[in-house]
């Protein structure tokens, strides 16, 4: 399980960090355009759109990287006090908590899945006169769904003691 619990939390992480260089492609595209707009009065067509989807692919993708990272809301008034007593009754939530999440992953995943497929199949386009496909961002959401799902079954064996975390170096 450790070997597991390592092996999710590279590829969590290495897909984290590209994903975070996608905010900085924002970032370049919208200075990019702000300079085109005001001192060249020559906007851009494809700006806007690119922006939303790069950031909405930085948000999907990196889920599995803030769950890897423990950066995602906890329901503590439900959880503290479960989670200082330890023991039975905290694996109990543990499970419970996980059993819940895994519906949602399952949930993005096949759903997801199906929009994504239609999408590439159909070659489904934005509709603007850029026109992109969009079936990358659509396809994405099942991977996210993928990477948060054994994550956060990573999560639950380490909560369990049944692995250890894995150093932030490693």
């Amino acid at each position: 399980m450790q070997a597991f619990v390592r092996a999710v939390g590279r590829v969590n992480e290495w897909v984290g960090r590209v994903t975070g260089l996608l905010i900085v492609a924002v970032v370049l595209i919208i200075l990019r355009e702000v300079i085109g707009r005001g001192v060249f009065h020559a906007p851009s067509v494809w700006a806007d759109e690119s922006t939303t989807y790069l950031a909405g692919l930085a948000y999907v993708l990196g889920g599995g990287y803030a769950l890897l990272h423990r950066k995602h809301v906890l329901v503590d008034l439900v959880y503290q006090p479960v989670k200082e007593r330890g023991g039975a009754l905290r694996a109990v939530f543990d499970i419970a908590g996980f059993v819940l999440f895994a519906l949602y992953c399952s949930t993005l995943i096949w759903y997801g899945w199906d929009m994504g497929s239609t999408s590439f199949a159909q070659h489904e386009g934005s509709g603007t006169m850029w026109n992109p496909p969009i079936w990358p961002l659509k396809l994405a959401i099942p991977l996210a769904g993928i990477l948060l799902l054994v994550q956060g079954l990573a999560n639950l064996f380490v909560d369990l003691g049944l692995a250890q975390k894995v150093a932030e170096d490693e």
